[in-house]
């Protein structure tokens, strides 16, 4: 079976051939704006620590600019240690699709309904990603990470940051495919205004 993030590099193989970069660097990297102004960073063997800043950075632009957001999480417990922080995030934005490997019954996460949708990923490719997408005026950008192991699982990531929304949205159409789903950046306003 191939991978996730494979089977979206492997539609851009001359992004997929860049170098890689220390999406760490805060130097070079100080802003969410400094990350969407580089268009394409590849990045391999990169701690779930290093990749917590950006992830955050996402989200609270999603916040600031009232934008819809996609985010990703391997397991339940990874959501559950964010979802007092998710639940106050949705009040400042229009729609999010949670994604999980929600596997147990039980599990009911407390999000409103009309503000967001949370789906389960278990199974499937999706399961070992860590996606974090949004929009900036007619753009998409994500960070798309794959759980490489480690010594334990979640140890360490490989992936790419992008703001070349052609690949972003091809990353949205494998989701939409593996879960037989709908996330629509572009109509999300529509939608809002049409109920």
């Amino acid at each position: 079976m191939v991978k996730f993030l494979e089977s979206i590099t492997n539609q851009f193989p001359e992004l997929r051939d860049t170098s890689l970069v220390d999406v760490a660097d805060r130097n070079r990297f100080d802003t969410l704006m400094s990350y969407i102004n580089a268009e394409y960073l590849n990045f391999d063997k990169v701690k779930r620590t290093d990749l917590y800043r950006l992830s955050m950075m996402i989200e609270e632009h999603a916040q600031r600019a009232y934008a819809p957001l996609v985010a990703t999480f391997e397991t339940e417990h990874l959501y559950k240690y964010v979802e007092n922080r998710y639940l106050e995030m949705l009040k400042n934005i229009p729609k999010a699709w949670i994604i999980g490997g929600f596997d147990n019954p039980f599990f009911a996460p407390q999000t409103p309904p009309d503000k967001a949708e949370i789906l389960t990923c278990a199974g499937t490719t999706l399961q070992d990603m860590w996606i974090v997408i949004s929009k900036h005026n007619d753009y998409l950008f994500a960070l798309v990470a794959q759980d490489i192991g480690g010594v334990e699982k979640g140890d360490w990531f490989k992936g790419f940051f992008t703001s070349k929304t052609e690949v972003v949205q091809k990353v949205i159409d494998e989701m939409n495919h593996l879960m037989m789903t709908d996330i629509d950046f572009f109509n999300i306003q529509l939608k809002e205004i049409s109920t």
